[in-house]
């Protein structure tokens, strides 16, 4: 097997790239997913959000109130100090459900796709090898407009949201692999095809080796 990271900018198109690879045959893993599930109604992240951020974060049913966290957390005073005590918090956990997630897949000639929004800002934190990192990217201003008229943000929450990750020239440098998400869906599936076909590739060679 190959473990790859997948990474990009809020709104990039990752999470399109993610299904793709996922219909060719990747084995992914999404951390978004994770997260939600660490402070969903009895997950294990839900009392220590609680307690370092609130009550008033819950959502009156065991779990937290996602919306309220990210507005304390992307639009508070003391909004970046709060993503850092959050991040503690979660990713850890996270990294726990993404091992347990992966299991199955250690063995034979699996792409094992971890698709991790932020994984050039936790760098080395994140307890995983990756044999290749894809990213994908798209210009700002696509990224906005997707944020205002999908995800319906004003156009300050949307440069909020870019602001508080990486820059793209950071995310350039830690990747081996490129996808343009600001390209035609057709185009993207044909370049997402193709890059799994060379990773399935290295996959079977690994496989092989072992």
């Amino acid at each position: 097997m190959i473990r790859v990271g997948l990474t990009g900018g809020i709104a990039a198109g990752k999470s399109t790239v993610a299904a793709r690879l996922a219909q060719d045959g990747a084995r992914v893993v999404d951390y978004d997913r994770l997260s939600h599930e660490v402070i969903a109604p009895g997950g294990p992240g839900v009392r220590s959000v609680l307690e370092r951020f609130g009550a008033d974060c819950g959502d009156g049913h065991g779990g937290v109130d996602r919306s309220a966290l990210a507005a304390r957390v992307f639009g508070g005073p003391t909004a970046d100090k709060d993503r850092r005590d959050l991040d503690e918090i979660i990713h850890p956990l996270v990294y726990d459900l993404a091992a347990k997630a992966e299991q199955p897949w250690l063995e034979g000639s699996e792409v094992v796709v971890h698709d991790v929004p932020l994984l050039t800002e936790v760098g080395s934190a994140i307890p995983f090898h990756f044999d290749r990192v894809l990213l994908v990217e798209a210009p700002s201003q696509v990224r906005i407009a997707r944020m205002v008229n999908q995800r319906h943000m004003t156009t300050s929450q949307a440069v909020e949201r870019i602001g508080s990750q990486t820059n793209s020239s950071a995310r350039r440098a830690q990747a081996d692999l490129l996808v343009d998400g600001s390209q035609p869906i057709e185009q993207m599936f044909e370049s997402v095809d193709r890059i799994y076909k060379e990773l399935k590739a290295l996959a079977k060679g690994s496989s092989h080796r072992d």
